[in-house]
């Protein structure tokens, strides 16, 4: 493919020597976070009141705002995707190369990547790259102001035992709680207790002889989450015959037992905390995400054969809790979440839990699991929670956190959630034994659905 115009001529004026490429198997170590070479350069646009200026670091190193602020005393946010489109339609690219000359804006260079003999660099267009000398791209930096503004990646926590989870979390806490609420903490954490709805669902779950008439009750004490299920109940996303007149009629005829359940299970849990009024650029609200997750695991599930198959109900309760950890750090880190949201702004290639993991020492699928483990949900699902981003987890219930890892990334493909685009690994096809093909087949089809399932997710926020 051909070399954008103004990229060409940032080339041809600098006259810099370079070749062309598109095989990076061959180059340095391919990283976990995001299968990309340690080499790989990426540019960030940041701005603050003085202006915007880009950032361009390592792609599988976090860019770090606290570094940036310490030696430049400016406090930079991410800078949006609207402008970001205009500024690549101006310029002719589908993406931005790492050229400090390219838009004439300031330029922050990580000195990281000067350790490099060459460098691998986006064309801007589909999947080539250039690859450059370290010293024609070190000729480029001349006017750029060159640092540490980035950090490696720490993939420590898919080697850390769940049990030591609540330890990092009060380590945690112990760091951004001042001193006269620190001695105020006990041996819990200053988290809500179980809804009292869930509580009862959560005994009718174990409960051998629990029926329809026992669940529909149990959400009937709760006049908000039986409006909820009424209203699921007659969605045409469902497509109920007649009338649905009570909560029993909706467990009955249409919705069956185990989804109602769950489905008030995971409602009345994730109206135990209260959503964040802020969240990252682009970032899809909660709910929405949610209901594409419910809905995606339990079409996935049904895919897989034998012994593999995950319980549908579980499936789906995984799917619709799969990002509760949201909640969860907004309640337990407000001053901190505001800082979080700009790194994830500002780290798009990066997965989230890995920032939150450098920012907090602990990340959301830590504080979510902590959480259900002490509120007694079942293990599939804080398993489910807790390993949904462990490639390297084989232990009990692995179903349920390889669905909930395959489900994640498969809405991120087409543009759900948070986080890079990235291909789920193919160890973890295979051990559910489904295809990219059948997952990528599954999930459009569902998007076929997107206006009715919306449907849902408004009838959620009312």
């Amino acid at each position: 493919m051909a070399i954008p115009a103004s990229v060409q001529k940032v080339l041809d004026d600098w006259k810099v020597r370079y070749s062309v490429t598109d095989d990076l198997q061959n180059e340095h170590v391919m990283v976990e976070t995001g299968n990309r070479p340690a080499n790989l350069a990426k540019v960030i646009f940041l701005k603050d009141s003085a202006g915007l200026v880009q950032a361009v670091i390592p792609s599988n190193r976090i860019l770090d705002l606290n570094l940036i602020s310490h030696r430049l005393g400016r406090q930079f946010t991410a800078v949006g995707a609207a402008e970001l489109s205009r500024l690549k339609q101006q310029l002719g690219l589908e993406d931005f190369p790492a050229l400090p000359q390219l838009t004439g804006q300031e330029s922050l260079v990580d000195q990281s990547l000067l350790d490099y003999d060459h460098l691998l660099i986006q064309a801007g267009q589909g999947d080539t790259q250039l690859k450059l000398p370290a010293d024609q791209f070190r000729a480029l930096t001349v006017s750029s102001h060159i640092g540490s503004y980035s950090v490696p990646v720490q993939i420590d926590i898919h080697y850390s035992d769940a049990d030591s989870d609540k330890e990092d979390i009060h380590a945690a806490v112990r760091q951004f709680t001042p001193l006269r609420i620190q001695q105020r903490l006990q041996d819990t954490l200053d988290l809500p207790p179980l809804p009292e709805t869930a509580h009862r669902i959560i005994e009718l779950r174990i409960d051998p002889d629990a029926d329809t008439v026992s669940l529909a009750r149990a959400i009937e004490t709760d006049p908000s989450i039986s409006a909820q299920v009424m209203s699921w109940a007659r969605s045409p996303y469902y497509r109920p015959r007649g009338m649905v007149n009570n909560v029993e009629d909706a467990v009955l005829r249409v919705l069956g037992f185990d989804l109602v359940m769950n489905l008030s299970l995971g409602l009345s849990l994730g109206r135990s905390l209260a959503i964040p009024r802020e969240g990252p650029h682009g970032y899809t609200p909660f709910w929405q995400q949610a209901v594409m997750g419910a809905a995606l695991n339990n079409e996935l599930a049904r895919k897989i054969k034998g012994k593999l198959r995950p319980d549908a109900g579980l499936a789906y309760l995984a799917g619709l809790l799969h990002n509760f950890g949201f909640l969860v750090l907004g309640q337990v880190f407000p001053p901190q979440f505001s800082l979080v949201n700009r790194h994830i702004e500002a780290n798009p290639h990066i997965n989230r839990f890995y920032i939150e993991r450098h920012l907090l020492g602990v990340c959301r699928e830590q504080i979510a699991a902590t959480l259900l483990r002490q509120w007694q949900l079942p293990d599939e699902i804080v398993i489910a929670l807790r390993q949904q981003h462990n490639p390297f987890y084989c232990g009990n219930h692995a179903n349920y956190a390889h669905l909930n890892y395959v489900m994640t990334r498969a809405l991120r493909r087409h543009g759900y959630g948070d986080g890079p685009d990235e291909t789920p690994d193919p160890n973890i096809l295979e051990a559910l034994g489904l295809t990219l093909a059948t997952v990528d087949e599954v999930t459009s089809e569902l998007l076929n659905h997107v206006g009715e399932l919306s449907e849902l997710v408004t009838l959620l926020e009312r």
